[in-house]
């Protein structure tokens, strides 16, 4: 509805209203749900923010067992150190699979008691996710010669608010908002020239989290030498550091056993809405049809649904999208949707693709800049999100996950004419038609 009005003519302050509107729906529906949040967390404190507990007991070992850092991955100390500052969750799902590097960063909050410790990750994650979604609008939207469509802005926060991974990711004191806002300097530094700050940005990325190094590869094959060589050095730097710190063996115990066995129990956690990835949902949907879903099974839909979508981001990436924020926002969902175990709260970096989608969608109005007709794909994005403003239930998230990728590849293949290109100023009425050109030689 939103970039139809605008397409149909409408002034930049209705898009501003209906923006405006929707930040206001969205703070309402944050609001509505902060005094059973509070309640919960006044009478379980220990619980509050609970998977933050997991990185605390990380940050903790790393400052008072430097030298056997490998005990962050044991479940017994790991069970020991929840039990000792009174959490109650210490199952078999209970467990810190982040790489050393993390915890050896971040390991100065292990100093600080638990609710401290806390106050400063959440604070300092919404701050992140404050300045990454500023960054994101940023690059989305590129203002016109006639400046800022401040509606266009607004719609992009209204969209980042409207997002359930993002509150769920600060409920559990998850860390999903640093890696978007990580990601999200990557992309806005490439898009302003600072290569070489944007690869210290996904360099970080990588050594924190991993799974970026999909989106290494995707800018490799775009020809970002400079970032791709920053990046490299700013892994090994965090790498080099903490094998220094807490000892090679630490980092290679990780690589070769922790990770493979954490990953394993991980994916032993269910399907959707715990794992939204294809493999999730369809273990999802095999069981409520009555069906068993053997793990061999859905291993190889996984293998099979990586190597596609692996594949299709090569060739279409190496081919370069006239927009290279496309290619960021393919670079990104791959990374999403090609990974074995997607929770929730590993959503809220798919708030880089959205805002891409719909900025790029806002500064051409009228133009068919993709396979799929203008309305309809406002009208899929639209569906997308407002699935992602509520819990995942059963496999929606999947849905919207694989609708969102879709709606990318099929910017990729465009056909028609910009009908209606963006008026510059003091071009007056002299408009042409020119024929839309997806993919750049």
């Amino acid at each position: 509805m939103l970039i139809t009005r605008a397409a149909a003519g409408k002034s930049a302050p209705s898009l501003g209203a209906i923006s405006t509107a929707l930040i206001v729906v969205a703070l309402a529906m944050i609001a509505a749900r902060v005094p059973h949040v509070y309640a919960q967390f006044r009478a379980d404190p220990a619980n509050a923010f609970s998977d933050f507990n997991y990185y605390l007991y990380a940050f903790t070992t790393v400052l008072r067992h430097p030298a056997d850092a490998t005990v962050l991955y044991d479940h017994a100390g790991l069970v020991a150190f929840m039990r000792s500052i009174g959490a109650r969750d210490v199952g078999m799902d209970v467990f810190y699979a982040y790489p050393p590097q993390f915890a050896l960063l971040f390991s100065p909050l292990g100093a600080l008691s638990p609710l401290a410790a806390k106050a400063v990750w959440v604070g300092g994650s919404l701050t992140l996710f404050a300045l990454g979604v500023a960054m994101v609008a940023k690059l989305a939207y590129r203002a016109s010669d006639c400046g800022t469509d401040r509606g266009a802005v607004l719609l992009i926060v209204a969209l980042a608010l409207l997002s359930r991974p993002f509150f769920d990711d600060v409920y559990w004191g998850q860390s999903n908002e640093l890696l978007f806002f990580l990601l999200a300097a990557t992309f806005f530094f490439v898009d302003r020239g600072n290569r070489a700050l944007a690869g210290v940005f996904l360099g970080a990325a990588i050594a924190l989290k991993v799974t970026p190094i999909a989106i290494a590869g995707l800018l490799l094959l775009r020809r970002e030498w400079r970032t791709a060589v920053f990046t490299f050095i700013t892994s090994v730097v965090f790498t080099a550091i903490t094998a220094w710190v807490l000892g090679l063996h630490t980092i290679w115990h990780y690589v070769v056993s922790d990770m493979p066995r954490l990953n394993t129990q991980n994916l032993m956690l269910g399907g959707a809405p715990i794992n939204v990835a294809l493999r999730g949902g369809l273990q999802t949907v095999m069981e409520s049809a009555g069906m068993s879903a053997s793990q061999p099974m859905l291993g190889a839909v996984w293998i099979a649904t990586a190597l596609v979508v692996c594949t299709l981001a090569v060739v279409l990436v190496a081919r370069r999208h006239a927009d290279r924020r496309i290619d960021f926002a393919l670079a990104t969902m791959t990374m999403l949707v090609a990974s074995p175990m997607l929770e929730p709260v590993h959503l809220v970096v798919a708030l880089i693709p959205v805002g891409i989608l719909f900025g790029t969608a806002m500064e051409q109005p009228g133009a068919r800049l993709s396979l799929v007709a203008p309305r309809v794909e406002l009208m899929l994005a639209s569906f997308a999100i407002a699935v992602m403003a509520f819990a995942s239930r059963g496999a929606s998230y999947t849905v919207a996950v694989w609708l969102l990728y879709g709606l990318l590849l099929a910017r990729y293949f465009v056909t028609g004419v910009v009908t209606r290109p963006r008026s510059t100023q003091g071009a007056g009425d002299r408009t042409q038609r020119a024929r839309a050109r997806p993919i750049a030689r």
